[in-house]
């Protein structure tokens, strides 16, 4: 009888300690959801403040209500999405641990999305909150990275060249005279860095 009770102890320990990953990671993409999501009362409430002397005529590729809910977030300034690895998240202004738990994060030190000089985002790989930068590797010369800003103004980018770098190497942050987006995540369990280096697509330029 007591085997028996220790058996059913040892199953039950084993099932548990199984399912902790799967609760972190099913709880690290319902914070980024709400990240994205939680605003959106929000912005219908803001719109219907609007005038119509207000609002400017209609571009070409207005951001969706859904978009502007996640840029109404006070921390959020940006989201980037890269469809080659298949990944849409916030961007957030930060690059401690806080602000990347769900989030891409914007080093401070360089320059904003979009203006003249090196933007730079980071992003956790292998983290059990969601996919993030994992499969940032993967991207190869040519394609394309798409940043829409708190204004709602649309960034493309395509990939000029990848490499792995050193932890502390300081080309990675290295401001330009012209505009560059550099992407970078952990590599080789941490002792590295995988580096995505981009330059700005032109209008009329995309792929797409």
């Amino acid at each position: 009888m007591r085997k028996n009770i220790i058996a059913v102890i040892c199953i039950i320990t084993g099932i548990a300690i199984c399912a902790v990953p799967f609760y972190y990671h099913f709880h690290g993409l319902a914070e980024t959801d709400k990240l994205i999501k939680q605003f959106e009362q929000t912005m219908e409430e803001k719109d219907e403040e609007e005038t119509k002397e207000e609002k400017q005529v209609e571009k070409e590729e207005e951001p969706s209500k859904e978009d502007k809910a996640i840029l109404s977030e006070e921390d959020v300034i940006g989201i980037i999405s890269i469809k080659a690895i298949d990944i849409r998240y916030p961007v957030v202004e930060g690059s401690d641990a806080g602000a990347i738990a769900y989030a891409i994060g914007h080093m401070s030190e360089t320059v904003d999305i979009g203006e003249r000089g090196n933007c730079v985002l980071c992003g956790h790989n292998g983290s059990r909150n969601g996919t993030f930068f994992t499969n940032l590797s993967q991207l190869k010369a040519g394609d394309e990275i798409e940043i829409l800003d708190k204004e709602g103004n649309k960034h493309v980018y395509r990939v000029a060249e990848t490499s792995i770098v050193e932890p502390h190497d300081d080309t990675v942050t290295e401001q330009a005279d012209k505009e560059r987006l550099t992407l970078f995540t952990c590599a080789n369990y941490g002792t590295q860095r995988f580096v995505c280096k981009c330059t700005p697509v032109k209008a009329g330029e995309s792929d797409e």
